[in-house]
């Protein structure tokens, strides 16, 4: 199954950009930028299952629990359905947490909702792969 759609809409491409910034906000510590980019209902469900709130989410990223040192997303098949946008992807992840370094890959389900100005992303949830 091909999971990467060779010509993007306009529309699609505003999606992946948001997933970009957001990726991005979150690899810089720019808590403005990730606060900005997320849903106030935001679910975020990490690889281990530990769920949490948007002011659970950045307040953990804000103490350095843990902090994203790469990301690197690929293999994403975006789709929209009106005023929500669908990104399914794999990410390279390298993160530190309690001084240790972790690298790893996930296979993700990111749900942006179109707020009319941009996208914010609503729900996220990851599965760790295999090594």
């Amino acid at each position: 199954m091909a999971l990467m759609s060779t010509e993007l809409t306009g529309v699609e491409t505003d999606v992946l950009r948001a997933d970009d910034h957001r990726f991005e906000a979150m690899r810089k510590e720019d808590w403005a930028a990730l606060d900005h980019a997320l849903a106030n209902d935001l679910v975020y469900v990490h690889s281990t299952a530990r769920v949490e709130s948007k002011a659970e989410h950045i307040a953990n990223l804000c103490a350095g629990k843990p902090r994203y040192r790469g990301i690197a997303p690929r293999e994403r098949l975006v789709r929209v359905h009106g005023g929500i946008g669908l990104v399914n992807g794999v990410s390279e992840m390298h993160v530190e947490r309690d001084g240790k370094e972790q690298r790893f890959t996930v296979r993700y389900l990111a749900v942006y909702a179109n707020t009319g100005e941009h996208w914010r992303m609503m729900a996220w949830q990851s599965t760790r792969l295999d090594a």
